[in-house]
């Protein structure tokens, strides 16, 4: 796609999000929130100290959760960093931290805080203070904020749209990697990324509901004791396979296309790309996926329905793979992203495929991205070229570093 029709696009879709945006007469800003550090954390284990995290949310709208810190008091995020569009003049940011278990259900509780005036934030000398349970002290958190009246560029998005930075997160799951045996390492791997912008490209009147004619659907999203605990089934296994712990997951950033093909497309014990299909939803900030395959339970935990947490509705959803731009023969060379909206659950409407390659395009710049509506003969064709290389190339010898000199030195 050209950077014209590109640009054409994004104004068409930003100029109808005008309904959503906050009241013309109510000034609306940007904000960037640097998390940096916590100190004094009560300890909370009989040997050594918390394992500490937090979730901040703007207004219950729009929430962050950082990455988990071992054993320690004096925890320091100076990399965690978030960007959200278009909030109210009369935000208010909340902060609960947590210690995080991995051997129980629910993580300990540490403590909260509130900042109320967000846009002429000052910082308090000793940090803010964290109030922990019966009101007890907890310890300190510090944090910065740079706010600024939206732009002519960003005024128009709709409100609390998350802008930044795009980070990953890998969780591995040892359990389901044992009954799914789809590597010799019997490791189960799923992916949840934050996507820029969603909500421009995919408006909150587009949102695909559940296929109310698909009666695997029907058994999940009724009104029925059994479509109750259904639910309540996923979502519990939504959190095994999604949740974070602290020894099975990777976490990082994603500045630029390379990052996408290294950090997240590479077999992390080989370094090759791996040839296999994936099941993605995009909910209304993240990408979530996970490899599926036609043994059973593979194919069940990757289910639309699981990765979405048992929603109602999703952005968008369906399959993809990475493939040669130029042919299995050519693995060396540039690669590409097929997607597709193939989700019974959520049957989403092909036209939004355009939509779906532009966030793309977006948030990756340079990405190679093919679309397809689930019944193309292209797709059909392209899936069946992959399941022999999944054969054919196993043993290849194209890493990943191999992959990133060669788009590098086309890009030149």
């Amino acid at each position: 796609m050209s950077s014209c029709s590109l640009s054409s696009g994004l104004r068409s879709l930003i100029t109808n999000t005008t309904s959503l945006t906050l009241d013309d007469s109510q000034n609306s800003y940007d904000i960037v929130i640097q998390f940096h550090s916590a100190e004094d954390l009560p300890k909370m284990d009989v040997i050594g100290y918390a394992d500490p995290y937090f979730i901040a949310k703007i207004d219950d709208q729009i929430s962050f959760t950082s990455t988990i810190l071992s054993n320690t008091a004096t925890p320091k995020w100076d990399n965690e960093k978030w960007i959200v569009r278009n909030i109210p003049l009369n935000a208010k940011l909340t902060v609960t931290i947590y210690d995080k278990d991995d051997e129980k259900i629910l993580d300990d509780y540490i403590g909260e805080f509130e900042i109320l005036n967000l846009i002429n934030y000052h910082a308090p000398p000793k940090g803010h203070k964290i109030i922990g349970p019966l009101k007890y002290h907890s310890g300190y958190f510090h944090l910065s904020i740079h706010s600024m009246k939206s732009s002519e560029q960003t005024k128009d998005l709709p409100p609390y749209t998350f802008d930044g930075p795009c980070r990953y997160s890998r969780h591995d799951s040892f359990a389901v990697g044992r009954l799914t045996m789809l590597n010799a390492d019997c490791v189960y791997s799923t992916w949840k990324i934050n996507l820029r912008r969603i909500s421009a490209f995919f408006k909150p009147h587009e949102q695909q509901h559940w296929n109310r004619k698909y009666k695997a659907a029907q058994a999940i999203f009724g009104h029925s004791p059994i479509s109750v605990a259904s639910r309540n089934a996923i979502k519990l296994a939504h959190k095994v396979l999604y949740g974070q712990t602290l020894k099975h997951n990777e976490n990082g950033q994603l500045t630029n296309i390379n990052d996408l093909w290294k950090l997240v497309f590479s077999d992390p014990t080989t370094q090759h790309i791996k040839p296999c299909i994936y099941t993605y939803v995009i909910d209304d900030n993240t990408w979530r996926f996970s490899e599926t395959d036609v043994q059973f339970f593979a194919d069940l935990a990757s289910k639309h329905a699981l990765l979405a947490n048992g929603s109602e509705y999703v952005r968008y959803a369906g399959e993809f793979h990475a493939r040669p731009k130029y042919g299995w023969d050519k693995c060396d060379d540039e690669w590409e992203l097929v997607f597709d909206n193939g989700s019974g659950t959520y049957a989403p409407n092909s036209d939004l495929l355009i939509n779906l390659k532009e966030l793309f395009l977006f948030n990756f710049p340079e990405l190679n991205i093919v679309t397809y509506d689930y019944n193309d003969p292209r797709l059909k064709e392209s899936v069946t070229e992959l399941k022999r290389a999944i054969e054919k190339y196993k043993n290849s010898t194209t890493t990943v570093q191999q992959l990133v000199l060669n788009y590098s030195s086309h890009s030149v």
